[in-house]
């Protein structure tokens, strides 16, 4: 049995097909019978007339139309192959979607992960809540596929130090979403280098790097103004930015709203800064890794609010671009964390521990009527499996930290 499972760690495509079985089981998720997705609206059947209005609708609208890659996209299969907008649709989401997991799994081997971490690093990404349920609303995915396409391959350049590269796909990444350039400060603290190079010092490094890793506002720039006015949208652009708070009011408007939001943040980010805090309590970590996590942890405190302020927080795809710099290193950063989780031995000596299984037992049960009592009492989650997501999500988190404390008290 070890020696088939080395063999098929071994396997060239094995990334290439689990990636494909995910894509496809996203797929399935958004098309059961009475799912409440962007794909089928409660149907069985693809919402052709839908998922048309949402492609004008990203043409239309100021803020949307100044993206147009992933539109164009979208049309131009439409066109080629000569099919329904919503076959395009999902041809092109779902294949970036794929594209995007296999990604991440390059960047793990990249980052020096083994083919065992850089595959569960995958699968992380594949099974994170903004990427299981992206098309579900309130998610409402979009731009987000080809945007972390094209932010992962300038990672990919930027670890490599392949500057043209980098510069091109980071420039196509502002245009694909223009949040993108919320990862700049990061990438500045990833700038002494990473286990692939020497570290060297961050002020020489900056000085010598500086305009290349910024070059893409600069791009960027150029071709927003151009757009805007090409296409008459300075109005129209007046108007959006105006109306951005708005957004605010709307997720502090009610008690249902705000759990809502609160809920959104924490589904999204909440399980991995969960587990960063377990990493920074451990002593002598590698300063490289070190790195990630504070790159984490500056987009989250740059993007989070951000979100909040000006736009819909119910909206969860918007908090997951910290992300990023988590998903390539999750097991090398968390797998040790981890461990305790995967041995039968834990399991046999926590239970013995009556004020653990009394503490489990209470996490357990509260989360057991929030998630399928009150929280679908505001109306949230109808038709979808929000509820299911989080309990499970919360349940694992309590039983980590119940082990936690449990060999904690054991030392």
């Amino acid at each position: 049995m070890v020696q088939l499972s080395r063999s098929l760690l071994l396997w060239r495509p094995l990334p290439y097909m689990l990636a494909l079985i995910c894509t496809v089981s996203i797929l399935g998720i958004h098309m059961l019978p009475n799912m409440d997705s962007m794909l089928n609206e409660n149907n069985t059947r693809i919402s052709h007339v839908f998922l048309r209005s949402q492609i004008n609708y990203h043409k239309e609208i100021a803020p949307f139309a100044r993206r147009p890659l992933t539109t164009l996209l979208i049309e131009t299969t439409q066109s080629i192959l000569k099919v329904k907008a919503g076959y395009a649709f999902i041809f092109v989401n779902f294949l970036l979607l794929g594209l995007s997991g296999v990604l991440i799994y390059r960047l793990s081997l990249i980052l020096k992960a083994t083919k065992k971490q850089g595959l569960i690093n995958m699968m992380v990404f594949f099974t994170s809540f903004s990427i299981l349920f992206a098309f579900f609303p309130p998610v409402f995915t979009y731009d987000e596929p080809l945007q972390y396409c094209f932010l992962l391959t300038a990672f990919m350049a930027f670890v490599r130090r392949r500057w043209f590269w980098y510069v091109i796909l980071f420039t196509l990444a502002l245009i694909a979403r223009e949040t993108s350039i919320l990862l700049l400060p990061a990438f500045i603290l990833l700038l002494p280098g990473t286990q692939n190079h020497p570290r060297k010092k961050l002020w020489p490094n900056l000085k010598k790097n500086s305009l290349l890793i910024l070059s893409p506002i600069f791009f960027y720039g150029c071709y927003i103004v151009f757009f805007i006015y090409h296409q008459r949208l300075l109005h129209a652009t007046h108007t959006e930015i105006a109306s951005r708070y708005s957004c605010f009011l709307e997720n502090i408007e009610s008690l249902k709203n705000i759990v809502e939001s609160v809920v959104s943040i924490f589904i999204t980010v909440g399980p991995f800064l969960y587990f960063t805090y377990f990493y920074l309590k451990r002593k002598n970590n590698d300063a490289w890794q070190n790195s990630f996590v504070y790159a984490f942890l500056l987009t989250l405190i740059i993007n989070t609010p951000l979100v909040f302020m000006t736009a819909f927080a119910r909206e969860s795809r918007l908090f997951a671009l910290p992300l990023l710099f988590i998903w390539p290193m999750f097991m090398q950063l968390f797998g040790s964390d981890m461990k305790p989780l995967f041995v039968k031995k834990t399991y046999q000596e926590l239970f013995r521990n009556k004020k653990i299984v009394f503490l489990f037992g209470a996490l357990t049960l509260v989360s057991f009527l929030f998630c399928f009592v009150y929280y679908p009492s505001l109306g949230l989650g109808a038709n979808t499996y929000f509820s299911e997501y989080l309990f499970v999500v919360i349940f694992v988190l309590s039983f980590h930290y119940c082990t936690y404390k449990f060999l904690g008290h054991r030392k």
